[in-house]
């Protein structure tokens, strides 16, 4: 008697739900087996009771009951949807709340781990969705107050925008593209009104205020009869019970629209809390999905503008050049040797515009240099030299004597060199000097490059003018010296800079030495 009386107590009071609770999904996994073999044992007991008072089972009635067994049994292993039913009796009459909320917002966390898109967003929360709830009809809308909602998953195509499910009486599954692709214009417009839900309908204003619309609502309003009386084809074509809003704070990101459950049921709050609760997870997950989108497209952009930045250093290098030779061409066009410089020049331009699209490689992670065993002296000579063509009103002299053997990229030097020595002269300096000496004990070389210019900004000092687009003067893109300190990088070196105590700029490259 007290068996029964506990046993009646727990199935009564539902204590599964109090202090010792028993997950319902253990309840629903042990159920099934548990009545089979109920099943099982109440036919033994039956055919013992025969055969202990001498009573014959008849043939026909004892395999009936052997093929009822078998067939319950399989039923039970392959239909879902009596699983499902199981799942809804043990929940609702054993159980204070319908669903384990736990359990269903961990496993959205565990669909939502990895997902990268809004499809894959909207798979997860169908997904857990259709796991949870006891109805095959789930659609789910994406979009914003300001565009309008489009249907983006339905039950026979979740995570697909714009389909919907074909009509039940064809038995088949297409997007709506295909299936109204024999429609006429009407009837494409009634399944395109299915697919959209747009700015003015008064549905979008009161899920904003509302945490859901429920077609079996006890107590309407009036904006809930101005939904219904709008929406009501929605209704009718999708059979929707109940939608909910997809919110995160007071965004309204998406809508949730359920069907009729199969089991006769209708919803109540624990599907609203439910679907309230998911719906603020999977809200949050969009939001960080489309801010990821914004952010690549941002990134997308400032690689445009980088790239027309790098494209427009070099032509404007170019055109420099070009320019100061035409400023000097009036006055030295008829000797030989300005004849000569020019033509160098001229050539030198083009070259560079050749060396445009190898010039927006440095927009990739890394430069490669082409060593090649070279004398500095001799190289960096021949640099300033024609970088004295190209600057005649500023004095260049290098101090570099004997042979210092390297291995390098000449192209590279040259190029560094030439905006070191170019940015000297925008800022007003007219005489450069360049010092290289060689530090023997750690195999070092060191150029100091020094102008009597403006010098450099303190609030540039002494990193910032190394980062890209930084640069205080009127004219210039802020790339040239973030150029310079990757190339010398790629050479292996270092740069530094500071300004000279007597006014103007220094830079301090030191590259590796034999």
């Amino acid at each position: 008697g007290g068996w029964i009386m506990m046993l009646y107590a727990v199935l009564h009071h539902r204590l599964l739900n109090r202090k010792f609770f028993v997950s319902r999904k253990i309840v629903a996994t042990f159920a099934i087996p548990s009545l089979l073999a109920a099943y099982l044992v109440i036919f033994g007991i039956i055919a013992l009771l025969m055969r202990t008072f001498s009573l014959e089972m008849d043939f026909v009635v004892k395999w009936l009951l052997i093929a009822s067994g078998i067939i319950t049994a399989m039923a039970l292993a392959f239909s879902r949807k009596i699983r499902r039913r199981i799942h809804f009796y043990i929940s609702t009459h054993f159980y204070v709340n319908k669903y384990e909320y736990r359990d269903e917002w961990l496993a959205l966390s565990e669909e939502l781990q990895g997902a990268l898109s809004e499809k894959e967003v909207v798979n997860a929360l169908h997904k857990v969705l259709s796991e949870s709830l006891y109805t095959n009809g789930i659609y789910i809308w994406l979009g914003n107050p300001d565009k309008g909602y489009t249907l983006f998953s339905t039950p026979d195509n979740p995570g697909e925008p714009g389909c919907l499910p074909a009509p039940r009486r064809a038995g088949t599954e297409k997007k709506v593209s295909d299936f109204s692709a024999g429609l006429s214009d009407l009837q494409k417009k009634h399944f395109q009104i299915h697919t959209t839900i747009t700015i003015d309908d008064p549905l979008v204003p009161y899920l904003q205020s509302h945490p859901f619309f429920d077609l079996n609502e006890k107590d309407p309003d009036t904006a809930w009869h101005g939904v219904h009386q709008t929406d009501g084809k929605l209704f009718t074509a999708l059979e929707l019970k109940l939608l909910s809003p997809v919110t995160a704070g007071n965004q309204l990101i998406g809508l949730i629209g359920l069907g009729p459950e199969y089991t006769g049921g209708q919803y109540g709050h624990d599907d609203f809390d439910l679907l309230t609760v998911l719906g603020s997870q999977t809200a949050s997950a969009l939001l960080a999905v489309q801010m990821a989108d914004k952010l690549a497209h941002a990134r997308e952009r400032q690689a445009w503008n980088r790239l027309s930045a790098f494209v427009l250093h070099d032509i404007k290098n170019a055109a420099t050049m070009l320019s100061m030779l035409r400023e000097n061409a009036p006055e030295h066009i008829h000797e030989p040797e300005f004849q000569q410089d020019m033509l160098e020049l001229v050539d030198d331009a083009l070259r560079r515009m050749g060396r445009v699209e190898q010039r927006l490689l440095t927009l990739k992670d890394e430069i490669t240099p082409r060593f090649e065993d070279i004398e500095l002296c001799s190289a960096l000579h021949t640099c300033c030299r024609q970088m004295q063509v190209k600057l005649p009103g500023v004095n260049i002299e290098l101090h570099c004597t004997g042979e210092l053997p390297v291995k390098s990229d000449r192209e590279l030097l040259f190029s560094i060199l030439e905006n070191i020595l170019l940015n000297g002269f925008q800022a007003g300096g007219n005489s450069i000097h360049l010092n290289v000496n060689k530090d023997t004990a750690r195999k070092q070389i060191e150029v100091e490059i020094s102008d009597n210019g403006e010098g450099i900004a303190e609030e540039l000092l002494p990193h910032a003018l190394f980062e890209p687009f930084k640069t205080l003067k009127k004219v210039g893109s802020g790339i040239g010296l973030w150029q310079v300190q990757r190339m010398v990088t790629s050479l292996g070196g270092s740069i530094s800079a500071a300004n000279n105590p007597a006014g103007g700029a220094r830079f301090t490259i030191i590259l590796p030495g034999g």
